[in-house]
């Protein structure tokens, strides 16, 4: 990072900040308006390996509102990161910055990010043939994975991290072994929004926006709720899925209490983070109060400045008799 005051913040995305499926879907005889248009299933195409590949993507609810709410703040860089291949994630989010810009109409956004891949992770497979117990040593307790996200990549820049990391798994495994103290000044300004907390490097704990995984579409319709309260919560299910399919609320609402608190607090990014969610999601016995449901609420304000029409995305057992998005 050349400029150490500007705040980075990667986001991960399949099942998060979209999802795949999409071809279920599609034979609905209804799709919301708001959440189903034409404009959010996108097309991804690209070579990969000498390969052409079409890979349909649908925008989870709030995507672009996002998006426009973390460039609006000047000091902030959003960036995609996913273990997906580049080729994809490039012409994905390229997909994703300009209908943010369609939106908000700032053209200066399509300069402003970047996009971090597979390539661009820490494998913890590389130090197999390492004395025993090194690799554990990248591997965050209770977690599994070999694919790590080290936000340290981000502050060192591409090229200079994977010098570094393949010393780390060639010569020295002690280059990037995990060093909380030490790492916490070079991350103070990096945050990974993500819903896959496998992905975490150990000591960066802090550092992560810890949200629900997009999971399965409403059934057997997907409405935009009509109400400003939150919808009732489904008691049989084990799984709560308005949080599951309302993600990107959660992540806009954390932010804006995190941006907020920061800007009059001048407590760090990381300690505010942990604050607000970092303690629930990281003890395995508070599993029952991860994502309060206030921040659902709080997200939804701030997305909507960007699109008042937006609410949470719930189930309809019945099919609406409000017109369905046309398929053209």
């Amino acid at each position: 990072m050349k400029d150490k005051n500007i705040l980075a913040i990667a986001l991960d995305i399949d099942d998060f900040l979209t999802t795949m499926e999409t071809r279920e879907l599609k034979k609905r005889d209804w799709l919301d308006p708001v959440h189903h248009s034409k404009k959010h299933f996108l097309n991804v195409k690209f070579k990969h390996e000498g390969r052409e590949y079409h890979v349909e993507n649908l925008l989870v609810p709030g995507c672009i509102e996002l998006f426009c709410f973390l460039f609006n703040h000047k000091n902030v860089r959003p960036a995609f990161f996913s273990s997906g291949v580049r080729d994809r994630n490039v012409e994905l989010g390229r997909m994703i910055v300009h209908q943010a810009v369609d939106l908000a109409g700032d053209s200066s956004w399509l300069d402003r990010y970047d996009v971090y891949s597979r390539e661009d992770c820490f494998d913890t497979e590389g130090l197999r043939h390492h004395n025993h117990g090194i690799q554990d040593k990248f591997q965050p307790e209770d977690h599994f994975g070999n694919y790590k996200k080290d936000l340290r990549m981000i502050y060192y820049g591409r090229e200079k991290y994977q010098e570094l990391q393949q010393k780390t798994l060639n010569e020295d495994p002690s280059i990037l072994l995990p060093n909380p103290e030490k790492d916490a000044e070079m991350l103070k300004n990096i945050v990974m929004v993500e819903e896959d907390s496998s992905y975490l490097f150990p000591g960066q704990e802090k550092n992560m926006l810890l949200c629900p995984s997009f999971f399965a579409q409403p059934y057997p319709y997907g409405v935009n709720y009509d109400q400003d309260d939150l919808p009732p919560e489904n008691k049989e299910r084990f799984v709560d899925d308005f949080k599951k399919h309302n993600t990107l609320f959660y992540a806009a609402g954390v932010l804006e209490r995190v941006f907020k608190r920061h800007d009059s607090e001048g407590i760090s990014i990381p300690e505010l983070l942990w604050e607000e969610q970092g303690t629930l999601w990281i003890d395995g016995d508070r599993y029952d109060e991860r994502y309060p449901k206030h921040f659902f609420e709080e997200g939804r304000a701030v997305l909507r400045q960007y699109n008042s029409e937006l609410n949470f995305l719930v189930p309809c057992q019945e099919k609406p008799e409000t017109p369905p998005f046309s398929r053209g």
